[in-house]
Protein backbone atom coordinates (compact mmCIF):
# COMPACT_ATOMS: atom_id res chain seq x y z
CA UNK A 1 0.00 0.00 0.00
CA UNK A 2 2.36 2.67 -1.19
CA UNK A 3 4.52 3.71 -4.00
CA UNK A 4 8.13 4.52 -3.93
CA UNK A 5 10.60 4.52 -6.75
CA UNK A 6 14.22 5.02 -5.73
CA UNK A 7 16.69 6.60 -8.12
CA UNK A 8 20.31 7.15 -7.19
CA UNK A 9 22.73 9.97 -7.91
CA UNK A 10 26.26 9.93 -6.49
CA UNK A 11 28.93 12.61 -6.56
CA UNK A 12 32.25 11.02 -5.70
CA UNK A 13 35.64 12.29 -4.65
CA UNK A 14 38.37 10.32 -6.42
CA UNK A 15 40.39 9.93 -3.21
CA UNK A 16 37.43 8.91 -1.05
CA UNK A 17 36.16 5.45 -0.30
CA UNK A 18 33.15 4.86 -2.61
CA UNK A 19 29.77 4.61 -0.90
CA UNK A 20 26.65 2.80 -1.96
CA UNK A 21 23.08 3.89 -1.36
CA UNK A 22 20.32 1.33 -1.86
CA UNK A 23 16.84 0.70 -0.57
CA UNK A 24 14.28 -1.92 0.41
CA UNK A 25 10.75 -2.17 1.78
CA UNK A 26 9.82 -1.87 5.44
CA UNK A 27 9.50 -5.64 5.97
CA UNK A 28 13.18 -6.46 5.39
CA UNK A 29 15.85 -6.35 8.10
CA UNK A 30 19.31 -5.43 6.85
CA UNK A 31 22.32 -6.88 8.67
CA UNK A 32 25.20 -4.59 9.59
CA UNK A 33 27.85 -6.57 7.68
CA UNK A 34 25.89 -8.49 5.03
CA UNK A 35 25.33 -7.62 1.41
CA UNK A 36 23.18 -4.53 0.93
CA UNK A 37 20.14 -4.87 -1.32
CA UNK A 38 20.55 -3.73 -4.94
CA UNK A 39 19.47 -0.21 -5.86
CA UNK A 40 16.55 -1.46 -7.94
CA UNK A 41 13.24 0.17 -8.77
CA UNK A 42 10.50 -0.55 -6.25
CA UNK A 43 6.82 0.40 -6.43
CA UNK A 44 4.66 1.03 -3.40
CA UNK A 45 1.28 2.71 -2.80
CA UNK A 46 -0.38 4.78 -0.05
CA UNK A 47 -3.90 6.02 0.66
CA UNK A 48 -4.66 9.41 2.14
CA UNK A 49 -4.23 9.23 5.91
CA UNK A 50 -1.68 6.41 5.61
CA UNK A 51 1.93 6.12 6.71
CA UNK A 52 4.24 4.29 4.34
CA UNK A 53 7.78 3.17 5.11
CA UNK A 54 10.89 2.91 2.98
CA UNK A 55 14.37 1.90 4.08
CA UNK A 56 17.44 3.55 2.56
CA UNK A 57 20.71 1.77 3.27
CA UNK A 58 24.01 3.64 3.20
CA UNK A 59 27.00 1.33 2.83
CA UNK A 60 30.20 3.13 3.84
CA UNK A 61 33.09 3.07 6.30
CA UNK A 62 32.45 3.86 9.99
CA UNK A 63 34.50 7.03 9.56
CA UNK A 64 32.30 8.24 6.70
CA UNK A 65 29.14 7.48 8.68
CA UNK A 66 30.28 9.45 11.75
CA UNK A 67 29.50 12.86 10.29
CA UNK A 68 26.90 11.99 7.70
CA UNK A 69 24.14 14.56 7.23
CA UNK A 70 20.67 13.42 6.16
CA UNK A 71 18.21 15.89 4.65
CA UNK A 72 14.68 14.98 3.48
CA UNK A 73 12.79 17.34 1.18
CA UNK A 74 9.10 17.95 0.73
CA UNK A 75 7.36 15.64 -1.74
CA UNK A 76 6.34 17.47 -4.92
CA UNK A 77 3.44 16.46 -7.18
CA UNK A 78 4.73 15.64 -10.64
CA UNK A 79 2.09 17.60 -12.57
CA UNK A 80 1.50 20.58 -10.28
CA UNK A 81 3.04 22.79 -7.60
CA UNK A 82 1.43 20.78 -4.76
CA UNK A 83 3.84 19.77 -2.00
CA UNK A 84 3.43 17.11 0.70
CA UNK A 85 5.38 17.26 3.99
CA UNK A 86 8.90 15.87 4.08
CA UNK A 87 9.05 12.33 5.46
CA UNK A 88 10.40 11.46 8.89
CA UNK A 89 13.88 9.91 8.66
CA UNK A 90 15.10 7.79 11.58
CA UNK A 91 18.45 6.06 12.06
CA UNK A 92 18.19 2.32 12.68
CA UNK A 93 20.10 1.07 15.71
CA UNK A 94 20.96 -2.57 16.22
CA UNK A 95 19.88 -4.60 19.25
CA UNK A 96 21.79 -7.71 20.28
CA UNK A 97 19.96 -10.95 21.04
CA UNK A 98 22.37 -12.96 23.19
CA UNK A 99 19.98 -15.73 24.22
CA UNK A 100 17.36 -17.03 21.81
CA UNK A 101 13.67 -16.81 22.56
CA UNK A 102 12.27 -20.36 23.00
CA UNK A 103 11.74 -22.10 19.65
CA UNK A 104 13.03 -19.02 17.78
CA UNK A 105 13.54 -19.61 14.04
CA UNK A 106 16.29 -16.96 13.86
CA UNK A 107 19.74 -17.15 15.53
CA UNK A 108 21.24 -14.88 18.21
CA UNK A 109 22.92 -11.79 16.85
CA UNK A 110 22.31 -8.13 16.09
CA UNK A 111 18.98 -7.03 14.64
CA UNK A 112 18.04 -3.51 13.49
CA UNK A 113 15.10 -2.41 15.60
CA UNK A 114 15.37 0.92 17.46
CA UNK A 115 14.48 3.86 15.20
CA UNK A 116 16.40 6.78 16.63
CA UNK A 117 15.87 10.47 15.74
CA UNK A 118 18.78 11.93 13.80
CA UNK A 119 19.58 14.46 16.53
CA UNK A 120 20.31 11.69 19.04
CA UNK A 121 23.77 10.06 19.27
CA UNK A 122 24.55 7.32 16.74
CA UNK A 123 25.82 3.89 17.72
CA UNK A 124 29.59 3.61 17.94
CA UNK A 125 31.13 1.95 14.87
CA UNK A 126 34.79 0.99 14.54
CA UNK A 127 37.14 -0.47 11.94
CA UNK A 128 37.85 0.43 8.33
CA UNK A 129 35.65 -2.07 6.49
CA UNK A 130 32.41 -0.83 4.97
CA UNK A 131 29.21 -1.50 6.93
CA UNK A 132 25.50 -0.94 6.36
CA UNK A 133 23.62 1.88 8.06
CA UNK A 134 19.89 1.65 7.29
CA UNK A 135 17.59 4.66 7.63
CA UNK A 136 13.87 4.27 8.12
CA UNK A 137 11.90 6.77 6.00
CA UNK A 138 8.28 7.31 7.06
CA UNK A 139 6.10 9.05 4.47
CA UNK A 140 2.70 10.36 5.57
CA UNK A 141 -0.04 11.22 3.07
CA UNK A 142 -2.27 14.05 4.38
CA UNK A 143 -6.03 13.80 3.87
CA UNK A 144 -5.82 16.90 1.68
CA UNK A 145 -3.46 15.24 -0.85
CA UNK A 146 -4.64 14.91 -4.44
CA UNK A 147 -4.22 11.43 -5.95
CA UNK A 148 -1.37 10.81 -8.36
CA UNK A 149 2.41 10.66 -8.52
CA UNK A 150 4.77 12.73 -6.35
CA UNK A 151 8.56 12.89 -6.12
CA UNK A 152 10.76 13.48 -3.07
CA UNK A 153 14.41 13.22 -2.16
CA UNK A 154 16.58 12.16 0.76
CA UNK A 155 20.07 13.63 0.51
CA UNK A 156 23.21 12.31 2.17
CA UNK A 157 26.36 14.38 2.65
CA UNK A 158 29.61 12.90 4.00
CA UNK A 159 32.54 14.59 5.74
CA UNK A 160 34.91 13.54 2.93
CA UNK A 161 32.91 15.52 0.36
CA UNK A 162 30.88 12.67 -1.07
CA UNK A 163 27.17 13.24 -1.68
CA UNK A 164 24.27 10.96 -2.57
CA UNK A 165 20.66 11.62 -3.48
CA UNK A 166 17.94 8.99 -3.11
CA UNK A 167 14.92 10.07 -5.17
CA UNK A 168 11.57 8.36 -4.78
CA UNK A 169 8.11 8.62 -6.29
CA UNK A 170 5.04 8.39 -4.11
CA UNK A 171 1.77 7.37 -5.80
CA UNK A 172 -1.31 8.34 -3.75
CA UNK A 173 -4.46 6.23 -3.99
CA UNK A 174 -7.74 8.05 -4.53
CA UNK A 175 -9.31 7.01 -1.22
CA UNK A 176 -8.93 7.70 2.51
CA UNK A 177 -8.08 5.52 5.47
CA UNK A 178 -10.53 6.15 8.32
CA UNK A 179 -9.40 8.93 10.66
CA UNK A 180 -10.27 6.70 13.63
CA UNK A 181 -8.66 3.25 13.10
CA UNK A 182 -11.02 0.30 12.84
CA UNK A 183 -8.75 -2.12 14.71
CA UNK A 184 -9.26 -1.70 18.48
CA UNK A 185 -6.17 -1.83 20.69
CA UNK A 186 -5.18 -1.79 24.32
CA UNK A 187 -1.44 -1.26 24.84
CA UNK A 188 -0.32 -1.10 28.46
CA UNK A 189 2.02 1.77 29.32
CA UNK A 190 1.84 2.60 33.02
CA UNK A 191 2.57 5.88 34.78
CA UNK A 192 4.91 4.17 37.25
CA UNK A 193 6.89 2.23 34.66
CA UNK A 194 7.47 5.29 32.47
CA UNK A 195 8.91 7.05 35.53
CA UNK A 196 11.14 4.07 36.36
CA UNK A 197 12.73 3.63 32.94
CA UNK A 198 13.45 7.36 32.63
CA UNK A 199 14.75 7.77 36.18
CA UNK A 200 11.98 10.11 37.32
CA UNK A 201 10.62 10.36 40.86
CA UNK A 202 7.06 9.12 41.29
CA UNK A 203 5.38 8.01 44.52
CA UNK A 204 1.72 7.51 43.54
CA UNK A 205 1.20 11.26 43.64
CA UNK A 206 0.58 13.64 40.77
CA UNK A 207 3.36 13.39 38.15
CA UNK A 208 5.73 16.31 37.73
CA UNK A 209 5.28 18.51 34.66
CA UNK A 210 8.21 16.69 33.00
CA UNK A 211 6.69 13.29 33.80
CA UNK A 212 3.23 14.34 32.56
CA UNK A 213 4.74 15.65 29.33
CA UNK A 214 6.60 12.38 28.84
CA UNK A 215 3.40 10.36 29.37
CA UNK A 216 1.70 12.42 26.68
CA UNK A 217 4.65 11.77 24.35
CA UNK A 218 4.10 8.01 24.81
CA UNK A 219 0.37 8.34 24.20
CA UNK A 220 1.05 10.48 21.10
CA UNK A 221 3.58 8.00 19.70
CA UNK A 222 1.17 5.10 20.04
CA UNK A 223 -1.67 7.11 18.48
CA UNK A 224 0.59 8.08 15.56
CA UNK A 225 0.94 4.33 14.96
CA UNK A 226 -2.87 3.85 15.02
CA UNK A 227 -2.63 2.24 18.46
CA UNK A 228 -4.14 3.22 21.81
CA UNK A 229 -2.73 3.05 25.31
CA UNK A 230 -4.96 1.15 27.75
CA UNK A 231 -5.55 4.10 30.10
CA UNK A 232 -4.56 7.76 30.23
CA UNK A 233 -3.41 9.50 33.39
CA UNK A 234 -5.51 12.59 32.74
CA UNK A 235 -8.73 10.61 33.15
CA UNK A 236 -7.88 9.36 36.66
CA UNK A 237 -10.06 10.33 39.64
CA UNK A 238 -8.73 11.86 42.82
CA UNK A 239 -6.77 9.07 44.51
CA UNK A 240 -7.99 9.98 47.98
CA UNK A 241 -11.71 10.38 47.37
CA UNK A 242 -12.43 8.64 44.07
CA UNK A 243 -14.14 11.83 42.87
CA UNK A 244 -13.84 13.00 39.29
CA UNK A 245 -12.90 16.50 38.26
CA UNK A 246 -15.27 16.39 35.29
CA UNK A 247 -13.73 19.32 33.43
CA UNK A 248 -10.23 17.88 33.71
CA UNK A 249 -11.29 14.37 32.73
CA UNK A 250 -13.38 15.61 29.81
CA UNK A 251 -10.41 17.61 28.47
CA UNK A 252 -8.18 14.54 28.70
CA UNK A 253 -10.75 12.32 26.97
CA UNK A 254 -11.30 14.89 24.22
CA UNK A 255 -7.58 15.12 23.58
CA UNK A 256 -7.20 11.35 23.45
CA UNK A 257 -10.28 10.37 21.48
CA UNK A 258 -11.03 13.43 19.35
CA UNK A 259 -7.56 14.86 18.75
CA UNK A 260 -5.40 11.71 18.83
CA UNK A 261 -8.27 9.81 17.15
CA UNK A 262 -7.84 6.76 19.38
CA UNK A 263 -10.66 4.23 19.16
CA UNK A 264 -10.56 2.83 22.68
CA UNK A 265 -9.92 3.90 26.25
CA UNK A 266 -10.06 2.02 29.53
CA UNK A 267 -11.87 3.13 32.67
CA UNK A 268 -9.36 3.66 35.52
CA UNK A 269 -10.41 1.26 38.27
CA UNK A 270 -8.69 -1.56 40.18
CA UNK A 271 -9.89 -3.89 42.96
CA UNK A 272 -8.76 -1.50 45.72
CA UNK A 273 -8.46 1.80 43.83
CA UNK A 274 -9.90 4.40 43.89
CA UNK A 275 -12.19 2.60 46.39
CA UNK A 276 -10.98 0.18 49.03
CA UNK A 277 -13.98 -2.17 48.76
CA UNK A 278 -15.84 -1.50 45.49
CA UNK A 279 -17.67 -4.85 45.55
CA UNK A 280 -18.73 -4.40 49.18
CA UNK A 281 -19.00 -1.35 51.42
CA UNK A 282 -18.07 1.12 48.65
CA UNK A 283 -20.30 -0.50 46.04
CA UNK A 284 -22.76 2.37 45.54
CA UNK A 285 -20.01 5.02 45.40
CA UNK A 286 -17.95 2.93 43.00
CA UNK A 287 -20.98 2.40 40.74
CA UNK A 288 -21.68 6.13 40.66
CA UNK A 289 -18.05 6.80 39.74
CA UNK A 290 -18.11 4.27 36.88
CA UNK A 291 -21.36 5.71 35.53
CA UNK A 292 -20.09 9.29 35.81
CA UNK A 293 -16.92 8.44 33.85
CA UNK A 294 -18.83 6.60 31.14
CA UNK A 295 -21.32 9.47 30.83
CA UNK A 296 -18.42 11.82 30.10
CA UNK A 297 -17.60 9.58 27.12
CA UNK A 298 -21.21 9.84 25.99
CA UNK A 299 -21.05 13.63 26.32
CA UNK A 300 -18.33 13.74 23.64
CA UNK A 301 -20.12 11.05 21.56
CA UNK A 302 -17.44 8.40 22.25
CA UNK A 303 -19.38 6.00 24.48
CA UNK A 304 -18.65 3.09 22.12
CA UNK A 305 -14.92 3.50 22.72
CA UNK A 306 -14.95 2.94 26.49
CA UNK A 307 -14.30 -0.37 28.23
CA UNK A 308 -12.97 -1.73 31.52
CA UNK A 309 -9.54 -3.36 31.67
CA UNK A 310 -8.26 -4.57 35.02
CA UNK A 311 -4.95 -6.42 35.12
CA UNK A 312 -5.96 -8.27 38.29
CA UNK A 313 -8.66 -10.09 36.32
CA UNK A 314 -6.50 -11.04 33.34
CA UNK A 315 -5.59 -14.65 32.55
CA UNK A 316 -7.71 -16.22 35.35
CA UNK A 317 -6.33 -19.68 35.89
CA UNK A 318 -8.29 -21.39 38.65
CA UNK A 319 -11.78 -21.66 40.10
CA UNK A 320 -11.32 -18.74 42.51
CA UNK A 321 -10.06 -16.42 39.75
CA UNK A 322 -13.07 -17.31 37.59
CA UNK A 323 -15.38 -16.54 40.50
CA UNK A 324 -13.70 -13.12 40.93
CA UNK A 325 -14.26 -12.28 37.27
CA UNK A 326 -17.93 -13.23 37.61
CA UNK A 327 -18.33 -10.96 40.67
CA UNK A 328 -16.89 -8.02 38.76
CA UNK A 329 -19.05 -8.87 35.76
CA UNK A 330 -22.12 -8.74 38.02
CA UNK A 331 -20.93 -5.38 39.37
CA UNK A 332 -20.62 -3.79 35.92
CA UNK A 333 -23.90 -5.37 34.76
CA UNK A 334 -25.58 -3.76 37.75
CA UNK A 335 -24.04 -0.37 36.87
CA UNK A 336 -25.50 -0.70 33.38
CA UNK A 337 -28.99 -1.45 34.68
CA UNK A 338 -29.02 1.23 37.38
CA UNK A 339 -27.39 4.05 35.47
CA UNK A 340 -28.23 3.37 31.83
CA UNK A 341 -24.63 3.27 30.59
CA UNK A 342 -22.64 0.62 28.74
CA UNK A 343 -19.64 -0.77 30.67
CA UNK A 344 -17.97 -3.56 28.63
CA UNK A 345 -15.68 -5.76 30.72
CA UNK A 346 -12.51 -6.79 28.90
CA UNK A 347 -10.66 -9.92 30.11
CA UNK A 348 -7.66 -11.66 28.55
CA UNK A 349 -9.08 -15.15 28.47
CA UNK A 350 -10.53 -17.52 25.91
CA UNK A 351 -14.27 -18.39 26.10
CA UNK A 352 -13.52 -22.09 26.68
CA UNK A 353 -12.41 -22.63 30.29
CA UNK A 354 -9.37 -24.84 30.75
CA UNK A 355 -11.36 -26.87 33.30
CA UNK A 356 -15.14 -27.27 33.27
CA UNK A 357 -15.19 -27.18 37.08
CA UNK A 358 -14.26 -23.49 36.98
CA UNK A 359 -17.59 -22.65 35.40
CA UNK A 360 -18.24 -20.19 32.57
CA UNK A 361 -17.51 -16.47 32.25
CA UNK A 362 -20.35 -15.99 29.76
CA UNK A 363 -22.54 -13.15 30.94
CA UNK A 364 -19.68 -11.54 32.85
CA UNK A 365 -17.24 -10.80 30.02
CA UNK A 366 -18.08 -8.48 27.11
CA UNK A 367 -14.68 -8.38 25.36
CA UNK A 368 -12.90 -11.73 25.22
CA UNK A 369 -9.17 -11.63 24.53
CA UNK A 370 -7.72 -15.10 23.85
CA UNK A 371 -4.06 -15.68 23.12
CA UNK A 372 -3.29 -16.17 19.42
CA UNK A 373 -2.63 -19.85 20.10
CA UNK A 374 -6.07 -20.21 21.71
CA UNK A 375 -7.70 -18.75 18.59
CA UNK A 376 -6.04 -21.54 16.59
CA UNK A 377 -7.09 -24.14 19.16
CA UNK A 378 -10.74 -23.01 19.27
CA UNK A 379 -11.40 -22.06 15.64
CA UNK A 380 -8.89 -23.92 13.44
CA UNK A 381 -7.97 -27.16 15.21
CA UNK A 382 -10.19 -30.13 14.36
CA UNK A 383 -10.99 -30.55 18.07
CA UNK A 384 -11.92 -26.89 18.63
CA UNK A 385 -15.30 -25.97 20.08
CA UNK A 386 -15.79 -22.73 18.13
CA UNK A 387 -16.76 -20.89 21.31
CA UNK A 388 -15.26 -17.69 19.88
CA UNK A 389 -17.88 -17.80 17.12
CA UNK A 390 -20.62 -18.46 19.70
CA UNK A 391 -19.61 -15.45 21.80
CA UNK A 392 -19.61 -13.24 18.71
CA UNK A 393 -23.08 -14.53 17.80
CA UNK A 394 -24.17 -13.49 21.31
CA UNK A 395 -23.13 -9.92 20.48
CA UNK A 396 -19.85 -9.89 22.36
CA UNK A 397 -16.46 -8.73 21.03
CA UNK A 398 -13.38 -10.86 20.55
CA UNK A 399 -9.89 -9.38 20.49
CA UNK A 400 -6.64 -11.38 20.74
CA UNK A 401 -3.17 -11.00 22.24
CA UNK A 402 0.43 -12.15 21.98
CA UNK A 403 2.59 -13.10 24.95
CA UNK A 404 5.76 -15.18 25.07
CA UNK A 405 5.86 -18.49 23.13
CA UNK A 406 2.72 -20.53 23.81
CA UNK A 407 2.08 -23.33 21.36
CA UNK A 408 -0.91 -25.61 22.05
CA UNK A 409 -0.03 -29.26 22.62
CA UNK A 410 -2.31 -30.18 19.70
CA UNK A 411 -0.41 -27.84 17.37
CA UNK A 412 2.95 -29.28 18.43
CA UNK A 413 1.68 -32.82 17.90
CA UNK A 414 0.39 -31.96 14.43
CA UNK A 415 3.77 -30.46 13.52
CA UNK A 416 6.01 -33.19 14.93
CA UNK A 417 6.99 -31.30 18.09
CA UNK A 418 9.47 -28.94 16.34
CA UNK A 419 12.38 -27.44 18.23
CA UNK A 420 12.10 -24.32 16.09
CA UNK A 421 9.01 -22.56 14.79
CA UNK A 422 9.67 -22.19 11.09
CA UNK A 423 6.23 -21.86 9.51
CA UNK A 424 2.47 -21.71 10.12
CA UNK A 425 2.72 -21.18 13.89
CA UNK A 426 0.38 -18.99 15.96
CA UNK A 427 2.25 -15.67 15.70
CA UNK A 428 4.98 -14.89 18.23
CA UNK A 429 6.06 -11.28 18.74
CA UNK A 430 9.77 -11.35 19.56
CA UNK A 431 12.89 -9.85 18.02
CA UNK A 432 14.28 -13.17 16.77
CA UNK A 433 11.05 -14.08 14.96
CA UNK A 434 10.32 -12.96 11.39
CA UNK A 435 8.71 -9.56 10.72
CA UNK A 436 5.67 -11.29 9.17
CA UNK A 437 4.76 -12.68 12.61
CA UNK A 438 3.76 -9.11 13.53
CA UNK A 439 2.29 -8.02 10.20
CA UNK A 440 0.19 -11.14 9.56
CA UNK A 441 -2.41 -10.62 12.31
CA UNK A 442 -4.33 -7.76 10.69
CA UNK A 443 -4.96 -10.05 7.72
CA UNK A 444 -6.01 -12.99 9.92
CA UNK A 445 -8.39 -11.20 12.28
CA UNK A 446 -11.33 -10.76 9.83
CA UNK A 447 -11.44 -14.53 9.23
CA UNK A 448 -12.63 -15.07 12.82
CA UNK A 449 -14.32 -11.70 13.44
CA UNK A 450 -11.54 -10.50 15.77
CA UNK A 451 -11.75 -6.72 16.14
CA UNK A 452 -8.76 -5.75 18.30
CA UNK A 453 -5.59 -6.78 20.09
CA UNK A 454 -3.83 -6.25 23.42
CA UNK A 455 -0.23 -6.01 24.40
CA UNK A 456 1.00 -6.14 27.95
CA UNK A 457 3.73 -3.46 27.85
CA UNK A 458 5.79 -1.29 25.51
CA UNK A 459 8.97 -0.55 27.49
CA UNK A 460 9.62 -3.74 29.45
CA UNK A 461 12.94 -5.35 28.48
CA UNK A 462 12.29 -8.53 26.49
CA UNK A 463 9.14 -9.15 24.47
CA UNK A 464 7.55 -5.98 25.85
CA UNK A 465 10.02 -3.49 24.31
CA UNK A 466 8.09 -1.91 21.45
CA UNK A 467 9.28 1.52 22.55
CA UNK A 468 12.84 2.27 23.66
CA UNK A 469 13.16 4.84 26.46
CA UNK A 470 15.70 7.51 25.49
CA UNK A 471 17.04 9.20 28.61
CA UNK A 472 18.68 12.48 29.48
CA UNK A 473 21.89 10.70 30.46
CA UNK A 474 22.29 8.46 27.39
CA UNK A 475 20.62 10.33 24.55
CA UNK A 476 20.40 13.92 25.78
CA UNK A 477 16.67 13.98 26.51
CA UNK A 478 13.84 11.87 27.84
CA UNK A 479 11.70 10.63 24.97
CA UNK A 480 10.00 7.49 23.64
CA UNK A 481 11.82 5.98 20.64
CA UNK A 482 9.89 3.79 18.20
CA UNK A 483 10.98 0.33 17.05
CA UNK A 484 10.64 -1.42 13.71
CA UNK A 485 8.26 -3.82 15.45
CA UNK A 486 6.04 -0.87 16.43
CA UNK A 487 5.99 0.14 12.75
CA UNK A 488 4.89 -3.37 11.76
CA UNK A 489 1.99 -3.11 14.21
CA UNK A 490 1.03 0.18 12.58
CA UNK A 491 1.20 -1.48 9.18
CA UNK A 492 -1.02 -4.36 10.30
CA UNK A 493 -3.55 -1.86 11.70
CA UNK A 494 -3.56 -0.18 8.29
CA UNK A 495 -3.95 -3.57 6.58
CA UNK A 496 -7.04 -4.15 8.72
CA UNK A 497 -8.40 -0.74 7.66
CA UNK A 498 -7.96 -1.75 4.01
CA UNK A 499 -9.83 -5.00 4.62
CA UNK A 500 -12.68 -3.19 6.38
CA UNK A 501 -12.90 -0.67 3.52
CA UNK A 502 -13.07 -3.58 1.08
CA UNK A 503 -15.91 -5.11 3.11
CA UNK A 504 -17.87 -1.85 3.09
CA UNK A 505 -17.49 -1.63 -0.70
CA UNK A 506 -18.72 -5.19 -1.33
CA UNK A 507 -15.22 -6.55 -2.01
CA UNK A 508 -15.12 -9.08 0.83
CA UNK A 509 -14.79 -12.10 -1.48
CA UNK A 510 -11.93 -10.48 -3.40
CA UNK A 511 -10.23 -9.57 -0.12
CA UNK A 512 -10.53 -13.16 1.11
CA UNK A 513 -8.98 -14.44 -2.09
CA UNK A 514 -6.01 -12.07 -1.84
CA UNK A 515 -5.53 -12.87 1.86
CA UNK A 516 -5.55 -16.61 1.15
CA UNK A 517 -2.54 -16.19 -1.15
CA UNK A 518 -0.35 -15.96 1.97
CA UNK A 519 -2.57 -16.15 5.10
CA UNK A 520 -5.21 -18.82 5.65
CA UNK A 521 -5.28 -19.02 9.44
CA UNK A 522 -3.41 -18.54 12.71
CA UNK A 523 -1.88 -21.95 12.06
CA UNK A 524 -1.49 -21.61 8.29
CA UNK A 525 0.37 -18.59 6.91
CA UNK A 526 3.44 -17.97 4.78
CA UNK A 527 6.51 -16.02 5.82
CA UNK A 528 6.55 -14.25 2.46
CA UNK A 529 6.36 -10.48 2.71
CA UNK A 530 6.65 -10.11 -1.08
CA UNK A 531 3.36 -11.92 -1.66
CA UNK A 532 1.73 -9.94 1.14
CA UNK A 533 2.91 -6.59 -0.29
CA UNK A 534 1.63 -7.59 -3.74
CA UNK A 535 -1.76 -8.50 -2.24
CA UNK A 536 -1.82 -5.11 -0.48
CA UNK A 537 -1.26 -3.33 -3.76
CA UNK A 538 -3.96 -5.34 -5.53
CA UNK A 539 -6.42 -4.69 -2.71
CA UNK A 540 -5.68 -0.97 -2.88
CA UNK A 541 -6.38 -0.94 -6.62
CA UNK A 542 -9.70 -2.74 -6.08
CA UNK A 543 -10.73 -0.28 -3.35
CA UNK A 544 -9.81 2.72 -5.49
CA UNK A 545 -11.80 1.42 -8.46
CA UNK A 546 -14.83 0.58 -6.32
CA UNK A 547 -14.69 3.97 -4.60
CA UNK A 548 -14.53 5.78 -7.93
CA UNK A 549 -17.48 3.76 -9.26
CA UNK A 550 -19.44 4.61 -6.14
CA UNK A 551 -18.71 8.33 -6.54
CA UNK A 552 -19.65 8.25 -10.22
CA UNK A 553 -22.94 6.50 -9.44
CA UNK A 554 -23.76 9.16 -6.85
CA UNK A 555 -23.61 11.97 -9.43
CA UNK A 556 -27.10 12.58 -10.88
CA UNK A 557 -27.65 12.20 -14.64
CA UNK A 558 -26.57 15.35 -16.43
CA UNK A 559 -24.04 16.20 -13.75
CA UNK A 560 -24.22 18.09 -10.48
CA UNK A 561 -26.48 21.16 -10.41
Amino acid sequence: MKVLLLLLALTTNAAAQPVKVSFCDGMTRISRDGAAPPAATNTLYAARGEWEPLQIIVTATPEQLKTIQVIATGIAKNDSAALLPAPKVLREHYVRVTKSTPMAPLPPGEYPDALVPLDMPAQELSGTEVVNQPYWVDVFVPYTAAPGAYTGEVRFEFADGMKAIASYTLNVWDFDLPVVPKLRTSIMTTVRHVAQVHGLEYHDNAPSLAHAGLLNAYYDLLAEHRLSVDQIYGSYPDAGTGKLDEDKVERALRKHLLHRHCNSIGLPIWPQWPFKDPLGEDRAAAMSYVAQWMKLLAKIHCESRGYVIMGDLDEPNDEAAYATVRRWGEFFNEVEKKHGVRVPLHVTEQPTAEKAAWGSLAGAVDIWVPHFSEVWKDMEWAGGKHDIALRRQAGEEVWAYAALVQMPVAWEQQHGRPKQLTSSFPPVWALDYPPMAHRIVGWLFPKHGITGFDYWDTIFAGDGSYIYPATEKRQGRNAPVASMRLKWLRETAEDYDYLMLARQLGLEEEARRLTASFARGFGDWDDNSGVMLKASQQLGALIESAQQRKQTAAVPAGGAK
